[in-house]
């Protein structure tokens, strides 16, 4: 049973996650009925590993991560708040800048310099969501080019948490923008704000 899901590859000897998923009920296996609730946009894959090896989507060994329980625990809050029964199979799928695994971002970024083609995407991107949350921090020389697909995201309703005004913003946030990561976030404001989504 795990809440974590994730398809690893790896390309040009780097490792690369791609369909992560956080899973609202720890799930013993996904099905082909599982559906996402929304999605939440980060930088890249942390420290978190497969807990074997396989192409199909397996459960991860989080490894310090703290994105991943961050984000289930917001979640699990703003269900609360709204008063609603979490949908079972259903999950939050996590996007990414770039998919290539790294606990230290400045190696990742450094690391991603010395992929030959376009770093790989994930076909995820491609879907419709309910709602999408960005949180994948400040202006950077590197990631910024890499935010530009995002604004093709199809999802009606866009918001992030905005440190320099201390509010959720109900859009989506361009390149200049700082939309905080979940470290240190104030978490009320966004469980708030995603009770309202969910309540709808």
């Amino acid at each position: 049973m795990s809440h974590y899901w994730a398809r690893f590859r790896t390309i040009g000897g780097s490792r690369f996650r791609f369909d992560t998923r956080i899973y609202l009920q720890a799930n013993p296996s996904p099905q082909p009925g599982d559906h996402a609730l929304g999605c939440i946009i980060g930088k890249n894959p942390g420290s978190a590993i497969p807990s074997k090896r396989s192409v199909e989507l397996m459960p991860m060994a989080l490894s310090g991560d703290k994105f991943l329980p961050t984000v289930l625990s917001v979640l699990r809050q703003s269900y609360a708040k709204a008063g609603k029964a979490v949908p079972p199979g259903g999950y939050i799928q996590v996007l990414n800048l770039f998919y290539l695994c790294d606990r230290d971002l400045s190696q990742a970024k450094r690391s991603l310099s010395t992929v030959r083609r376009a770093p790989p995407c994930c076909p995820e991107e491609h879907r419709d969501f309910p709602w999408a949350w960005f949180a994948w921090g400040g202006p950077d020389r590197v990631l910024d080019p890499l935010k530009i697909r995002f604004s093709n995201l199809e999802s009606p309703m866009c918001f992030y948490y905005s440190k320099d005004h201390a509010r959720v913003v109900s859009k989506r946030p361009g390149a200049k923008d700082l939309a905080k990561h979940t470290q240190g976030m104030p978490q009320a404001k966004v469980v708030a704000h995603l009770a309202k989504l969910i309540g709808r």
